[in-house]
């Protein structure tokens, strides 16, 4: 969607707006609680995190952080409250949820001069699932069916790519229910068929309920929006980086039926940059003997060919896609989320091009409302 379409979904960019709903009451039109500060931090493979900053709310006569009716606002807003956060413009009807989550932490502090302020934060509906650690083991199931069990058993919805292998044996050690995902989502990943399984928390496309995303990234998806620079698009610093980057990926194994040992490979020569050459071409330039060219040796827990092929494709897609990425900022923009296409134009040949955003952070105060991203090249 371009920078026109936007500003009239937007009203033209005026007057930045924001709603905080605390246990379904808006802490402002509600409570009567001013705000001076937002930040939503929105990633992948982890839990995403909020906080806002609440100002002129302490009482120093009766020495206490109070609502704009008098109620003691430290009985109102508790730890594991309900949190909705809205960011965009001017009409609160229409105004996006930005995200779902609850409170985990209230902090404050006494000045020398100066109001006490309050900091509320938290973390989205993933967050439950990074904690405590559990041994368990499952038998027979697809590793989809494991991510539908573990969506249920932390009340989310579910939106999950199916895949077709089913398991003997599915093994928890010592891991919470996140880390567990994200063992699932990368064993199902293969650079060779273009596919990266991610695991994240999002909203449902209503803004209400909160959404247990696990499958391809959405790649393929048409763009939320085209960013030219010096008209939307702030700043944007992409990196071209070879660091890091290898020609081979080896997995090593044991074929326990046949009794000898298993190599799974995967190469660099897939991946090309904005010229067409290869990361390969690449780590030529800088290694020109062909037999000592930097390769990433692993040995793990792998019973056939096909299983080492595939962990060996998926962590040089895990490699590969790091080698041209970008930091952005740009005016206020809602749709800017993980998980979505962003079009970066007016940057030269190199680099204005499609990028997949990885990681976004609203941030609103006096100044106004900006958008910072981080993106990595979107190989389609």
């Amino acid at each position: 969607m371009k920078l026109v379409e936007l500003s009239e979904r937007h009203a033209e960019f005026y007057a930045p707006g924001f709603a905080i709903f605390i246990g379904g009451v808006d802490l402002v039109r509600g409570l009567e609680v001013a705000v001076s500060q937002i930040d939503v931090d929105l990633v992948k493979n982890e839990a995403s995190h909020f906080s806002f900053t609440l100002a002129n709310c302490y009482n120093g006569k009766q020495h206490q952080f109070q609502t704009g009716s008098g109620q003691n606002l430290l009985e109102v807003l508790t730890l594991a409250q309900e949190v909705k956060v809205c960011m965009g413009y001017r009409d609160l009807a229409t105004m996006p949820t930005t995200i779902l989550g609850k409170v985990t932490k209230i902090e404050t502090s006494f000045p020398e001069t100066g109001s006490p302020e309050l900091v509320v934060s938290g973390y989205d509906h993933g967050f439950p699932l990074t904690l405590g650690r559990s041994s368990l083991g499952r038998k027979d199931r697809k590793d989809s069916e494991l991510v539908q069990e573990i969506a249920s058993k932390h009340h989310l919805a579910s939106v999950i790519d199916d895949t077709p292998e089913k398991h003997p044996q599915i093994e928890q050690n010592q891991q919470n229910d996140w880390d567990l995902l994200k063992a699932l989502a990368k064993r199902n990943s293969s650079d060779k068929k273009r596919v990266l399984y991610e695991v994240f928390v999002d909203n449902d496309p209503a803004g209400r309920k909160p959404t247990l995303y696990f499958g391809r990234p959405r790649i393929d998806s048409a763009s939320v929006a085209t960013l030219e620079w010096g008209a939307g698009l702030l700043s944007f610093k992409p990196d071209a980086n070879l660091a890091g980057q290898v020609a081979t990926v080896e997995v090593h194994g044991w074929d326990v039926a046949n009794k000898r040992p298993i190599v799974g490979r995967a190469s660099a020569n897939a991946m090309v940059d904005a010229r067409g050459k290869s990361i390969s071409e690449h780590l030529g330039k800088l290694v020109h003997a062909p037999d000592r060219q930097p390769t990433l040796a692993v040995r793990q827990p792998v019973f056939t060919q096909a299983e080492a092929d595939k962990r060996a494709q998926a962590a040089m897609g895990d490699i590969s896609k790091k080698f041209l990425t970008g930091e952005a900022e740009s005016i206020g923009l809602p749709e800017l989320r993980p998980d979505r296409t962003v079009e970066l134009t007016n940057l030269g040949e190199e680099f204005s091009k499609l990028y997949y955003i990885e990681h976004a952070s609203h941030h609103l105060d006096s100044n106004g409302y900006r958008t910072r991203f981080n993106v990595r090249e979107a190989k389609r």
